[in-house]
């Protein structure tokens, strides 16, 4: 199986922040994985519709402000997950706002730094 990594544009940051996940069908709690400025991993155990637009709502431990995100679902492991702690979903920006998507790239950048 190819690594995720290798297909992605933008390095993903480790982070472990609260989520909301908003659809049609109501509201899935999770944690925000890892993240990247188009992005993110989101711990969780429901598994939205394919075919909705999401609304991803959560908070940066930084800045104390809610990033509001629309978003879609990239993949999903929820169904065969063995790991309880590796379940979750892949979702990809479709929008965000020009200030969060700054900072989510200057959590990247530091992110990489720190590890050169």
């Amino acid at each position: 199986m190819m690594n995720l990594d290798n297909r992605r544009s933008h390095p993903r940051t480790a982070v472990d922040w609260p989520a909301m996940v908003i659809t049609p069908e109501g509201c899935i709690g999770g944690e925000v994985k890892n993240i990247s400025p188009t992005g993110a991993f989101i711990h969780c155990f429901t598994e939205p519709e394919h075919h909705n637009p999401l609304r991803l709502v959560f908070r940066d431990p930084l800045r104390k402000k809610l990033l509001l995100i629309t978003a879609e679902l990239a993949w999903s492991n929820i169904a065969n997950c063995d790991d309880i702690g590796s379940c979750g979903i892949g979702v990809q920006f479709t929008r965000i706002i020009s200030d969060d998507h700054l900072f989510l790239n200057n959590v990247t950048s530091e992110h990489l730094q720190m590890l050169a």
